[in-house]
């Protein structure tokens, strides 16, 4: 096995531990702490500062701490791993056809971990201050939505590469030169 693949497997597992940890503990206790209302993440059509209000009014002071503490952790590594995942999956399906397109197709996912780590500061920072003015609730919002959009572009570069070389494979053609 290649270091690629193997740099891909790791990114990969660290992605789906990571998020399987979110999903399994730490988003539904932060749920129940709130009454029910989603985590700021979720919204990907991004939430008005009356929600953000209401959010901070209700939230418990364990979910709170849970939320600002090992939620952040997870919230942190699972957008790294993704990247690195969708990075490393991006350069490796497209090398072969020009390392100059294969390394700018790599650098699309950090447009998504760049706008999610604004995300998670700016939430972080709302639910340190226990109110938010309306400008650091926008503000979440528009990261949120953001990232949200950088993600999917990220996710369809990568299936059109899948796609191209799915193709390459059916029809045993490809319109770039080989590199070995």
């Amino acid at each position: 096995m290649t270091p690629g693949r193997v740099l891909l497997i790791v990114f990969l597992a660290t992605t789906v531990g990571s998020f399987a940890t979110m999903h399994l503990w730490t988003m539904p206790l932060i749920r129940a702490g709130t009454g029910g209302l989603d985590m700021f993440d979720l919204l990907i059509d991004g939430y008005s500062p009356g929600y953000v209000g209401l959010y901070l009014e209700v939230i418990t002071d364990p979910a709170r701490a849970l939320y600002l503490g090992p939620q952040r952790v997870l919230d942190t590594v699972m957008p790294m791993a993704l990247t690195g995942t969708l990075s490393v999956a991006a350069y490796l399906l497209a090398r072969r056809w020009s390392l100059v397109l294969a390394l700018a197709l790599a650098l699309i996912p950090l447009f998504y971990l760049a706008f999610d780590m604004l995300e998670n500061a700016q939430v972080a920072a709302m639910l340190r201050h226990r109110a938010a003015t309306v400008a650091m609730a926008e503000a979440a919002s528009r990261f949120t939505i953001a990232k949200a959009q950088a993600l999917r572009f990220a996710v369809t570069a990568v299936l059109f590469l899948v796609s191209a070389r799915a193709f390459e494979t059916a029809v045993g053609w490809t319109p770039w030169r080989e590199r070995k």
